[in-house]
């Protein structure tokens, strides 16, 4: 585990009595990282940053009984600067400062490795990034808000429209744009409607276009599936609506189920990608869900409860894991994914749902906010690429 990451620890004291103390050997000078509860015989580590030992050895005791774990430490790897982006954006000083003008919000990646961003108004455009570092422009777009790349070289774009309303956009290799769908002006009264062009309703759409060619869009409360024709339809989830209208029974919040289609719930998805057999992947808040091509949903890694309410990403497998919140996520070709945490971390997810963290004290702001992780990459086996507003970087997490 490298510094900065946290895990759960849960001792086997059987047929003990009495109270339990815990230690942990060696410390490092900032002081103590193992946290406890009186009520709960757990316990969470967090490496310290300046922690300088390659091994930790944490202790239960009991009734005059014992118990260790070992774990192994190593540094955080650092990011490597790659291409400094073009500075669309001011920085607004206040408290905290933060952007104003246009943005990187969010890329996508073509077979060659080609690195798309998508920039807010008023630019309004789609930059290529080449595998040299080098910028070019590839089109033209309203408002792009989300980027996914099909099986057919074309890249498909959320265009946010006026009035609450959406487009979705077909952008060839050669920059030629044509219109998929265009959705009808959201009202929060009805919530998301599915049908055709023009009919369809969306809250808000987060693209992912699996390697069948079909589109899919997590938004609201639910996953939304695009055909060929432009329609929308309810893939996964239902009920209650990221925009809560005042009043609504879902103001406290949703409980996730998991399901076949329609009969499954959602707490809040939000970064979408697909693997290569076509399924896909959803941040959901506190959970990572994933969706079979038949629409059969499951929790692969996360719960919607918290130990220590202090620590809002913990390393463990399926549910013994824990995740702060909704972030950028991608998906490698392994089938990997890679999610920022709440506070710099960045976790890895394999297929299983063991979720670790592989790097710790990224995209800390402060005083520049263009330093903020918006989205990650990852082709290349071994490294993931982190897109800030300033600029593109990479870290090794094998």
């Amino acid at each position: 585990m490298p510094n900065g990451a946290a895990v759960e620890i849960t001792p086997t004291l059987t047929g003990v009595t009495g109270p339990l103390t815990w230690s942990v050997t060696p410390r490092a000078s900032i002081g103590d990282t193992l946290y406890t509860r009186p009520d709960n015989p757990i316990a969470a580590y967090s490496a310290p940053a300046d922690l300088t030992a390659d091994k930790v050895t944490i202790t239960a005791s009991a009734g005059g009984i014992s118990n260790s774990i070992q774990l192994n430490v190593k540094p955080s790897p650092v990011p490597a600067p790659w291409v400094t982006l073009p500075v669309t954006w001011t920085v607004t000083f206040g408290d905290p400062p933060f952007l104003t003008g246009a943005r990187p919000v969010d890329s996508a990646a073509d077979e060659s490795g080609n690195l798309y961003l998508a920039y807010s108004a008023p630019v309004s455009e789609i930059k290529k990034v080449a595998a040299d570092g080098s910028i070019t422009t590839h089109a033209r777009v309203g408002e792009p808000i989300s980027l996914a790349f099909g099986p057919d070289r074309v890249l498909y774009v959320v265009d946010r429209l006026g009035g609450s309303a959406y487009a979705i956009r077909r952008i060839a290799a050669d920059g030629t744009t044509t219109t998929l769908t265009q959705t009808a002006p959201y009202d929060a009264a009805t919530g998301t409607i599915d049908g055709p062009s023009r009919v369809a309703t969306a809250y808000t759409l987060s693209l992912a276009v699996a390697p069948s060619g079909a589109v899919y869009a997590s938004d609201g409360s639910r996953v939304r599936k695009i055909a060929p024709d432009g329609a929308f339809s309810t893939f996964a989830g239902g009920g209650c609506e990221a925009g809560i209208p005042p009043g609504s029974a879902c103001a406290g919040g949703r409980t996730p189920v998991d399901g076949l289609g329609t009969q499954a719930r959602f707490m809040g998805p939000d970064d979408i990608v697909t693997d290569k057999a076509g399924n896909l992947y959803v941040s959901d808040t506190a959970l990572i869900r994933k969706i079979t091509p038949a629409g059969e949903v499951t929790t692969l890694a996360g719960r919607t409860s918290r130990n220590f309410d202090f620590l809002d990403d913990v390393d463990g497998t399926s549910k013994a894991a824990s995740f702060g919140g909704n972030s950028p996520m991608a998906i490698d070709a392994g089938g990997n994914l890679y999610k920022l945490g709440s506070r710099g971390q960045l976790r890895k997810i394999t297929p299983s749902g063991v979720a670790s963290t592989v790097a710790t004290s990224l995209g800390f702001t402060g005083a520049q906010p263009q330093n903020g992780i918006v989205s990650l990459y990852a082709g290349t086996p071994g490294v993931v690429v982190l897109q800030s507003y300033a600029q593109l970087s990479k870290i090794r997490v094998d």
